[in-house]
């Protein structure tokens, strides 16, 4: 850093001898106007010439590509935040709905979803579990209901009977 710093400085001093002389040269009127300036506009060029190089491709370029990459993680830090929120929505909408199912049975119970993802990636209801007291018959229709309408199958469905 102190390289580059010093770099620049000479540089500026060169261009600012470099004008100095040329105007010392140059004859009065209209001549020297116009090398003052493109003098002028030569150290101009010369004083920003450093901070070009640096949005090319030096030390901004270095934090932009920083930036970036934790941008990025932060982006998929939240996409799975949001896949999690909208998966814990649907597990409970649809613990709702077994409740829903089970009331018009003539049941009272609770219940609990979790989810998986199939091999297409999609969400679909995995397992549940019901809380309640049960007759056989009422428990047999609603795992047969379960087992139709939301694709889970006995085996992962699990029953606690409560005894009041």
């Amino acid at each position: 850093m102190m390289e580059a710093v010093r770099q620049w400085l000479l540089g500026m001093t060169a261009a600012a001898l470099m004008l100095a002389l040329a105007e010392a040269l140059a004859p009065e009127g209209g001549a020297k106007r116009v090398c003052r300036l493109a003098g002028g506009l030569a150290l101009l060029l010369t004083a920003v010439g450093p901070v070009t190089g640096l949005l090319d491709g030096g030390l901004f370029a270095g934090a932009a590509e920083s930036w970036k990459e934790r941008l990025q993680g932060y982006e998929t830090e939240l996409e799975e935040k949001r896949d999690l929120f909208y998966l814990s929505i649907i597990e409970d909408e649809t613990a709702a709905y077994i409740v829903d199912k089970a009331r018009e049975l003539g049941l009272e119970c609770s219940a609990e979803v979790t989810y998986g993802y199939d091999e297409d990636g999609m969400p679909r209801p995995w397992e549940a579990t019901a809380r309640g007291e049960w007759t056989p018959e009422r428990r047999a229709r609603l795992e047969r209901l379960l087992e139709e309408e939301l694709g889970i199958p006995a085996r992962r469905q699990y029953y606690e009977e409560i005894r009041p």
